[in-house]
């Protein structure tokens, strides 16, 4: 039995579209899965200095002897570094591409050294973040959710006042 060439073609490409549409599938399942494991590293690893919420302001807060304010209730402890959205958003202003962004963020959280900081203001302020002991491909890991999933920006309505450093 003849199959005209145009019948041949069809099927051809059918069975084309859906072997793509099967791998295209199966790389998502994947990329979910990896972007699962490197929230769950950011979470237990940066998640507890780098809050996204300021601490200590607003009707839960109460002021610890010496000034220093505690949250109750429901408010945020503290904040002892900057939210990771600044983070994110100097370190994209140098280095907008995300292998150099990984390769930077990695980097520092191996070694944080206050001369190659690119928040001065937030070293002046928090000190310098403790070396962590995360090995390289959890950190690549964890740089490359904060490069693709997490937010950047100041976390104020208009960003940064003008001339003002970080």
């Amino acid at each position: 039995m003849k199959m005209p060439l145009k019948t041949i073609i069809t099927l051809a490409a059918l069975s084309l579209s859906t072997q793509l549409l099967a791998s295209e599938q199966s790389d998502a399942a994947a990329g979910a899965e990896t972007n699962s494991e490197a929230k769950a590293l950011f979470e237990s690893n940066c998640l507890a200095c780098h809050q996204p919420h300021k601490g200590g302001k607003g009707k839960n807060s109460q002021k610890k002897s010496g000034g220093e304010k505690q949250a109750s209730g429901g408010g945020h402890p503290k904040r002892l570094a900057p939210p990771m959205a600044m983070v994110k958003k100097h370190y994209l202003k140098t280095y907008p591409e995300r292998e150099q962004f990984i390769e930077k963020v990695s980097a520092w959280v191996k070694a944080p050294d206050a001369n190659a900081a690119m928040l001065h203001h937030a070293v002046e302020k928090f000190g310098v973040m403790p070396p962590l002991p995360i090995d390289e491909a959890s950190r690549q890991q964890i740089a490359g959710y904060i490069y693709d999933v997490l937010p950047s920006g100041h976390g104020k309505k208009g960003g940064c006042k003008k001339g003002e450093k970080h």
